[in-house]
């Protein structure tokens, strides 16, 4: 493998040869001199700092399914339990930035380093929360009641300041370590990708696995997760950024940070990264609800809609892991075509898996009242539609590392502040969770699945026309 990506670290710099640089050439495409290959990339680095993602992602969603096993018990239908564990967001959202532009003036390894400290104080205070006040009463508001609200929230809080810290820093890593190979950064980065979402997707079977046997206490798991993460950071990331005279001279802050987003090319693309982010976030979040509703109660309520209700948890559960299974497939697929094709072609061919999926997946829904009473050709039908989602999966799967992609290639330009460009990554990411799951759940409730199809067709309308406007002014052919 390493020999493959020197080779095709050699082949791109023989390829782009000198920059060249129009007086008309808007400042972001000129390719400052400083922008050099930082010698050979350390692969072991490189995989530690992967790998380092991989388990803050497995940390964090299985703290986050038991504390809302936790709160399912015992909350079932609280408000303010619902705000405080969106709070994640808040501080993901507000520190993203700052997190990004500080990284690229003192570097990438201490926000790493600093990130599964504060995931580990997260995990303990929700277990102290937890260990507490095992059986709250949420129908009797007292001290101890805020209190414990007091410490999920800042448990949830702090969980969201360490994907702040890990989430740009490593991207920052990335974009820093593959300067002067498009083909090692599309791999690289796909690699990111997949880590992110397999965190997610390993994180639902093996949380699970860890609330059935430990219950609260498995909180101590996340804690061992996070130490495991400090280790590997700790001993195998090395830093990736050198202090320039430009990056001295940068000065990091939240308002710095957020002009990045007046820039032509991250502003025209940004309706497509949110579109797509927000998508997911509505998908990850309510199709195992919808899938779990109870029956007859969400046969009454939207009838005869077949993905709406009536499904076991092992079974929703299945589903949302076969989907995130195809998903890591496609992704590895598209990393060897990715550096071959421009970005919005690849953008482009997502967005129509995306209406495969979307298609396939309303017609799956019309075919009967419930699992159990499909008629023989409901069934002959739905083993006919399954691959046409499933090949909807593999290509829209495409869409997440062409668009990393796309972004490290605009921040290769921006000397001082790669980390703030790709801090905004963190930002897209927490607002289309929050837009997902809110508007989305607007969307399922006037419509049930369908709603939630509704909403996934309007979305992929926006992100279309976002990509296409950048594939006629060439925004995607930045190198």
């Amino acid at each position: 493998m390493n020999k493959f990506m020197k080779q095709d670290i050699i082949k791109d710099q023989h390829r782009s040869g000198p920059p060249t640089v129009s007086p008309h050439t808007h400042s972001l495409e000129k390719r400052p001199a400083v922008t050099k290959p930082l010698g050979s990339p350390d692969y072991l680095s490189i995989g530690s700092n992967l790998f380092s993602t991989l388990l803050l992602r497995i940390a964090s969603r299985t703290s986050f399914l038991l504390l809302g096993f936790y709160l399912g018990e015992h909350f079932a239908s609280a408000t303010v339990v619902v705000l405080v564990l969106e709070s994640f967001y808040i501080s993901e959202l507000l520190l993203a930035p700052l997190a990004g532009s500080l990284s690229d003036r003192i570097g990438r390894k201490p926000f790493l380093f600093l990130a599964p400290i504060l995931g580990a104080l997260a995990a303990l205070l929700l277990l102290l929360g937890a260990s507490l006040y095992p059986r709250p009463d949420a129908n009797h508001v007292d001290i101890h009641l805020l209190f414990l609200l007091l410490l999920i929230l800042c448990g949830r809080l702090l969980e969201g300041a360490t994907t702040a810290l890990n989430t740009p820093a490593s991207l920052g890593y990335i974009t820093d370590i593959t300067i002067g190979s498009d083909r090692l950064r599309a791999r690289v980065m796909t690699a990111f990708e997949v880590a992110t979402v397999g965190g997610l997707a390993l994180a639902i079977p093996f949380g699970g696995q860890v609330a059935k046997w430990m219950g609260n206490w498995g909180f101590f798991v996340v804690i061992g997760l996070h130490v495991a993460n400090l280790l590997v950071v700790t001993f195998l990331v090395k830093e990736s950024h050198h202090r320039s005279h430009e990056t001295a001279e940068s000065h990091g802050s939240l308002v710095e940070s957020l002009k990045m987003l007046r820039d032509k090319h991250i502003f025209t693309f940004l309706p497509a990264w949110l579109s797509v982010n927000t998508l997911v976030g509505a998908w990850i979040t309510l199709i195992v609800i919808m899938l779990t509703y109870p029956n007859p109660a969400a046969d009454l309520r939207h009838p005869h809609q077949l993905l709406y209700g009536g499904f076991g948890k092992d079974l929703a559960t299945m589903l949302l892991g076969g989907f995130g299974l195809f998903f890591l497939i496609g992704m590895g697929f598209w990393m060897l075509i990715l550096p071959r094709l421009r970005r919005t072609t690849i953008m482009s061919i997502g967005l129509i898996g995306l209406g495969v999926c979307i298609a396939s997946l309303t017609a799956i829904n019309g075919l009967g009242e419930n699992i159990a009473s499909l008629s023989t050709s409901a069934h002959t039908t739905l083993w006919l539609l399954l691959p046409a989602v499933l090949l909807g999966v593999l290509l829209l799967s495409g869409f997440t590392p062409a668009s990393l992609t796309h972004m490290a290639a605009i921040s290769e330009r921006k000397v001082g502040k790669r980390g703030a460009v790709m801090g905004l990554y963190s930002v897209v990411l927490g607002i289309g969770q929050l837009v997902g799951a809110s508007v989305g759940g607007m969307a399922v409730d006037l419509g049930g699945f369908n709603g939630l199809m509704g909403f996934s067709v309007v979305l992929g309308i926006l992100s279309m026309i976002s990509v296409l406007y950048m594939r006629r002014h060439k925004h995607d052919l930045l190198q």
